[in-house]
């Protein structure tokens, strides 16, 4: 950690969706499947490294989720920095679960069920998609990393606003490091992403509908303390480092259904 970080000085986030992973390669509902980055999305890890060093920022933390995806990107991303710095594990920035859709492709989806079932279930603030069955739900408890974490680490399905609802508590956390005048990498998924964006952007239900972060373009924010007591943007959705090459992809994203 940086021996010159004072009391004094707020510290600032910077957010960077995983790389690509094994799920977005195929086009899948991923959520809580534990599945690893592709070869692609290791070297996209190693760029954004790369790129945060160019930029001068140096995290005195970094915090994940406990899906691969997300602490192996962290890995390469410290990596590509070349600093020390602690690597924390936070499964309240796991990915959201799509429930009996995770593992299905989302073609498969929006034909089975409809643009504006899919949509719903993907996009909005409310929409829960079908639940786990129950003994699916108990399976997949007994794997990693869900074998190690708290029950309500793992829920049969997850609405975008559940995930909001879970994020806060870390939301608290991190808050506490940025008084501190710690700079905080964290390193999540789309839709832990969008839920932390809710909170330090306050967006609507309709604006985060809108709202979609592209794998590894990492994305900071300067934040200051809001009224009641969580973090909030100075500078309203943040910038990213290579904001044309981020829109063209957010762009892509959108045409896809979203994040």
């Amino acid at each position: 950690m940086r021996s010159d970080v004072t009391s004094t000085r707020l510290g600032s986030l910077v957010l960077l969706r995983h790389g690509e992973s094994v799920g977005n390669a195929r086009e899948l509902f991923t959520g809580v499947l534990d599945v690893d980055l592709t070869p692609a999305g290791e070297q996209a890890s190693r760029d954004a490294g790369a790129r945060l060093a160019a930029a001068g920022f140096v995290p005195d933390v970094v915090v994940t989720s406990e899906l691969a995806r997300g602490w192996r990107t962290a890995e390469l991303v410290v990596e590509a920095l070349g600093v020390t710095c602690p690597l924390l594990r936070r499964w309240r920035l796991n990915e959201r679960s799509y429930g009996a859709l995770s593992g299905h492709r989302k073609a498969d989806v929006r034909a089975a069920y409809g643009t504006e079932q899919f949509l719903y279930w993907r996009r909005s603030l409310e929409g829960r998609p079908p639940p786990l069955d129950r003994e699916t739900l108990e399976l997949w408890g007994r794997l990693s990393p869900f074998d190690r974490l708290p029950p309500e680490a793992l829920v049969g399905t997850e609405s975008l606003l559940d995930v909001v609802a879970r994020l806060r508590p870390w939301v608290a956390e991190v808050t506490e490091d940025v008084r501190a005048g710690r700079d905080v990498l964290v390193v999540a998924h789309g839709n832990s992403l969008r839920a932390l964006c809710a909170v330090l952007d306050d967006l609507s239900g309709e604006e985060l509908r809108r709202l979609n972060i592209p794998n590894a373009r990492p994305l900071r924010y300067d934040v200051t303390p809001g009224g009641d007591g969580l973090l909030r943007s100075r500078i309203r959705g943040g910038r990213y480092l290579d904001p044309d090459i981020a829109r063209v992809e957010a762009a892509i994203i959108a045409r896809q259904g979203g994040t």
